[in-house]
């Protein structure tokens, strides 16, 4: 019978640590090389002729280096960074070589405690890539803007809420004149400066969201998922990277657990408790999808089931509370029009007067068929 055999590769910026395991726990390569997926099958391409042979790494450093050994027929794992980093902080002394055997040992006595993480296709990962550059991009504008305000609010004027770049400069250059006059002050042309700057982001901003919208109509997927009432292109957008294949979920219902929006639980003896919301996932998708129940409760009508179960939520738990559920309760909804290529249809309270199966309560919506 073959051996079985782990490589584990401590990935770093410029060189990567090997290290290869057998079953038994034997040391049979030790290795470094430079970070790139040539350098690293030259060291360790007799493992792909092997048929039980796995390359584990870490699944936050190693994305391009992972990809690229798959499509070189390696079978490899990505874990999960903050678990194993806790499997690795067993031993006493940290080293790049360490570490590497620590992941390959994980992959042979560990694979069941150490969540494995799903390498996403590069149009999901340039996407989120877009996404998280669109997210700075509005923290530096606000605070540049924030900035600005609350130095002129410093001697005295005031610059109300603006997001048009225009209406910004208007304001600002408009109580600069009533401060300072026109005689030439040095404070004034470094906050004119800065108000140019603060104008730029608000411009590139708009510019990334027009992008961003177009990307969202273009995407068969997301139109459907902006199809329910609150939920806008760049939830849509985040949530559609996030995910990347739907399949990679057996219950649609895994996907509130997955973004971390159900309570964590703690038992000990005869106690149980439930408490709040781990907040294990992608915390963006998660306060998008907050956002977008706390729209859907505003333009949904009344007469909705799914409205009316938050509503009931609202009442024993509090607003709060209710806004989360519905947030999960709408992930799962849009996984499962994902995975079936249906439409959202809500259904109307007026419907559940007829008898209902038992999984009616679990089901709040209806789909409709494209």
């Amino acid at each position: 019978m073959a051996r079985k055999l782990w490589a584990g590769l401590d990935v770093g910026v410029e060189t990567t640590s090997i290290c290869v395991i057998s079953d038994t726990g034997e040391v049979l390569q030790e290795a470094t090389c430079p970070t790139h997926v040539k350098s690293v099958h030259s060291e360790i391409r007799w493992l792909r002729r092997r048929r039980f042979a796995r390359v584990g790494l870490e699944g936050s450093c190693g994305l391009t280096l992972a990809r690229g050994l798959r499509s070189l027929g390696y079978c490899v794992d990505l874990y999960e960074t903050r678990q194993l980093s806790k499997f690795l902080r067993a031993r006493r002394n940290k080293t790049d070589a360490g570490d590497a055997n620590g992941i390959a040992q994980a992959g042979r006595i560990g694979a069941s405690l150490v969540s494995r993480v799903y390498l996403k296709s590069l149009e999901c990962q340039s996407l989120q890539s877009r996404l998280v550059v669109r997210r700075h991009l509005v923290r530096a504008r606000a605070a540049a803007v924030s900035l600005l305000c609350r130095q002129v609010e410093a001697y005295g004027g005031r610059v109300r809420s603006a997001t048009h770049s225009m209406q910004l400069g208007l304001k600002v250059n408009a109580e600069l004149s009533k401060l300072f006059g026109r005689s030439p002050n040095p404070l004034v042309s470094e906050l004119r400066t800065l108000l140019v700057h603060c104008e730029q982001l608000i411009s590139y901003q708009r510019s990334v969201d027009q992008d961003l919208r177009r990307v969202a109509c273009d995407n068969e997927v997301c139109r459907r998922f902006m199809e329910i009432p609150g939920v806008g292109p760049l939830c849509a957008l985040t949530f559609f990277a996030a995910i990347g294949d739907p399949k990679r979920f057996r219950r649609s219902v895994d996907v509130g657990s997955y973004l971390g929006l159900t309570p964590k639980i703690h038992q000990s003896g005869l106690s149980l408790r439930r408490g709040r919301i781990s907040k294990m996932g992608n915390s963006e998708v998660r306060g998008l999808l907050v956002q977008a129940a706390t729209a859907f409760m505003r333009w949904e009508k009344d007469g909705s089931r799914l409205r009316a179960w938050a509503s009931d939520i609202e009442q024993r738990r509090g607003r709060g509370k209710s806004r989360v559920a519905l947030g999960r309760k709408l992930a799962v909804v849009m996984l499962a029009m994902w995975k079936s290529g249906e439409r959202f249809e809500a259904r109307s309270s007026e419907q559940d007067q007829a008898p209902q199966g038992p999984a009616a309560d679990s089901d709040p919506v209806k789909p409709q068929a494209s």
